[in-house]
């Protein structure tokens, strides 16, 4: 592998978000890093945005090399996975086509990461920006919007999380080989264009490498803008997100349970046992604080119809989790 960093972009109709993104990376200070280029996936988009980035970047000097290549399946996923296959750097940094980085970013990531190998995954923090008001409960939605702290302090972020967002997301591309090799496959679906789905590839990806030994940071110095589009500070894109990382939920705690040493041993019906502790947890929603009935019901019942819909897929990856997990037989 090349000693450096390749940018990746991954974006669908993107060609009205990323001016800022490339005005950015076009005034990052790569003084102390010895190789630097940008890989943009065009995810099936239908305004031009391949021509578009060409333009731009030649523009702004073509300060490093620069790949564009197509991915027809939609799909950040597909996007995503068709970038990490031509990668030829030690470390990928992962740039939403709406984030601005600081011009720091690069070096900062890049000095943490070759200090210490046994950071797997490094992100940082995103700052809102917005031509409109932002609404009162963006605050309580903060790190769904990849806007928030992930950790009080520089360094991994346990315990506070388990994972981090993906937006400004390093990736130390020696960590993440090891995963794919082991056998791990993304069990929840992405973004697919304008839809949410989950947007769980980067918790899941979190996921692997902690499995395989590795380490996931947050550093407080990484600081990127993110321009957040009207349409996404919209009360019903709020209430669309809150649904769509719900049903990711049962998911990431399959992980965490596996990885804390409470699953162990396969379980006959284990859906079935889930969805038995799912019930009982309803139950107990009546004694609550008003405050927290509405909200605790929604979940567990998308929780619990999950569980019901994915009964056979839910098993299936359990054991397959669990069978990864002992075979890298981490300590």
């Amino acid at each position: 592998m090349i000693d450096g960093i390749t940018i990746l972009i991954c974006t669908f109709n993107g060609k009205s978000n990323l001016t800022n993104t490339l005005q950015g990376l076009s005034k990052l200070n790569l003084e102390n890093i010895p190789y630097t280029a940008l890989v943009l996936v065009d995810n099936a988009s239908t305004d031009d945005t391949s021509n578009f980035t060409k333009r731009k970047w030649e523009e702004l000097g073509n300060i490093f090399p620069i790949q564009i290549i197509k991915e027809e399946n939609p799909g950040k996923i597909n996007a995503q996975n068709t970038g990490l296959k031509i990668v030829k750097t030690k470390y990928v940094l992962i740039c939403d086509d709406d984030n601005e980085l600081y011009p720091d970013y690069l070096g900062i990531g890049y000095q943490l990461l070759k200090s210490n190998s046994k950071i797997g995954a490094l992100g940082g923090r995103g700052v809102v920006k917005s031509e409109v008001e932002i609404p009162k409960w963006f605050d309580s939605m903060a790190y769904m919007f990849a806007c928030a702290p992930q950790a009080k302090k520089t360094g991994d972020v346990r315990p506070e999380r388990n994972v981090i967002y993906g937006a400004g997301m390093f990736l130390n591309m020696t960590a993440f080989d090891i995963s794919l090799k082991a056998g791990f496959d993304y069990l929840l679906p992405s973004r697919i264009g304008k839809s949410v789905v989950t947007g769980a590839e980067d918790g899941e990806i979190c996921w692997w490498l902690r499995f395989a030994g590795f380490e996931i940071w947050y550093s407080e110095d990484l600081i990127f803008n993110h321009h957040i589009k009207p349409s996404r500070l919209t009360d019903e894109y709020h209430i669309k997100l809150l649904t769509m990382f719900k049903i990711g939920f049962p998911v990431g705690k399959l992980y965490l349970r596996i990885f804390n040493g409470e699953l162990r041993k396969p379980i006959k019906f284990f859906w079935l046992k889930e969805s038995l502790y799912t019930i009982k947890y309803i139950l107990k929603i009546p004694f609550m604080k008003r405050s927290e009935k509405k909200m605790e019901l929604k979940r567990s019942a998308s929780q619990l119809l999950y569980f019901l819909k994915e009964r056979r897929n839910y098993d299936n990856n359990y054991h397959k989790l669990l069978g990864i997990y002992n075979s890298l037989n981490v300590k």
